[in-house]
């Protein structure tokens, strides 16, 4: 393999571990419905549900997170070009501020604060929905 087709290669990884991130916030987001399901229909929720919906959430984060810091470096590094210089990139610093928001008040609901449900909720929807926009907005970078 000659080096432009290691680099070619190279450049689909940011893409690829994004997409494998989006994956586990939905299912870590589908939990979350399932306990929000439970709670309105006053189904005791279990503590097996919350610490698995916990346990996808951090990793989910923690990939995005990572994933994050693979964009710029891809821009920089694989193609010559400024980290956020598209729409792209500015998409994607929103994203993981509402992610980090999203990881925030989830923190706080697991302490035991039940007022930050909403903002949780909204917040990881809003999460998701921004993720998959940058997933629309990045079709062009794709080399």
């Amino acid at each position: 393999m000659d080096d432009a087709t290691i680099l070619r290669v190279l450049a689909f990884v940011h893409p690829a571990w994004m997409v494998a991130s989006l994956v586990m916030a939905i299912v870590t987001a589908r939990l979350g419905l399932e306990i929000r399901r439970r709670r309105r229909k006053g189904h005791p929720v279990g503590s097996d549900l919350r610490s698995r919906h916990l346990r996808f959430g951090k990793r989910a984060l923690s990939m995005i997170a990572f994933g994050f810091l693979l964009g710029p470096a891809s821009m920089f590094f694989l193609r010559d070009r400024s980290p956020f210089d598209s729409f792209h990139g500015i998409v994607g610093v929103i994203v993981f501020g509402l992610f980090l928001w999203t990881g925030w008040s989830g923190r706080a609901l697991a302490a035991g604060k039940p007022d930050a449900r909403e903002v949780h909720r909204i917040a990881a929807a809003s999460s998701i929905a921004a993720a998959m926009l940058s997933v629309v907005a990045g079709f062009i970078l794709l080399p």
